[in-house]
């Protein structure tokens, strides 16, 4: 199964590759997509981030949906990938989800799993087959390039990609590190060769929450090459 899933993978690589090479795309994509922190406070990405502040001290933990800020100080670190799926749930579906609901039934589905008491990483595969639930199709790219992240864009998806978390710029991680961290990319701009994002851990303080735009050069530092292609079925 482990070998069929890396052979489709492959396939679905090589297909966007070719597609993304040959046919004709649109020089500027904007979509207008809600952004949602991974924070209940988005003030509080820095502060826990940079200032370490305590994570139950966030005083819009209910928002999230969790039952108590213990609850949500456990889920805070790992939500990326959950308030990305939120932006899209939000943009393609006209739905809203608290982001620790989601990623409470995320985890019954083996989206996420507990390694030695800790939560793990959004699992990609797992994480395909539950979005279905909602109503979402989700193509994964093992080796996603610019342009192939450009086509995905110019055909109406949204795009949730892995990058370093340096990418808020600010240094939390070791800046070799491949991937650990997920944003939502939005929008592109071949004139002016940038990137939109939203990512779910930026900073207020530094611009890089909400629509944020990047050189592709920059993009490039920071991004692992992969990512999950969301569309509505």
């Amino acid at each position: 199964m482990r070998l069929f899933t890396k052979i489709r993978n492959e396939i679905q690589n090589t297909q966007l590759a070719i597609s993304a090479l040959f046919s004709k795309q649109k020089d500027y994509i904007e979509n207008t997509v809600p952004y949602v922190s991974q924070f209940a406070n988005q003030e509080y990405a820095e502060k826990i981030l940079k200032d370490g502040a305590d994570k139950t001290s966030d005083p819009n933990w209910k928002d999230t949906g969790a039952e108590s800020p213990e609850e949500y100080a456990e889920w805070v670190l790992t939500m990326c990938g959950m308030a990305c799926t939120s932006m899209a749930l939000q943009h393609l579906k006209n739905r809203k989800e608290g982001i620790v609901v989601l990623a409470k039934d995320a985890k019954t589905h083996g989206v996420y799993k507990e390694q030695n008491g800790e939560l793990s990483g959004m699992h990609y595969k797992e994480f395909a087959d539950w979005i279905k639930n909602y109503d979402i199709e989700a193509k994964i790219y093992t080796h996603l390039g610019v342009r192939g992240l450009q086509k995905l864009l110019s055909d109406g998806d949204v795009v949730i990609v892995s990058v370093n978390p340096n990418i808020r710029e600010y240094e939390t991680a070791d800046t070799t590190q491949r991937g650990g961290h997920l944003v939502l990319v939005t929008g592109y701009d071949k004139i002016k060769n940038t990137l939109t994002l939203h990512n779910p851990s930026g900073f207020v303080s530094q611009n890089t929450q909400e629509n944020h735009t990047i050189p592709v050069s920059k993009f490039l530092r920071y991004y692992a090459s992969r990512g999950v292609a969301l569309r509505s079925e």
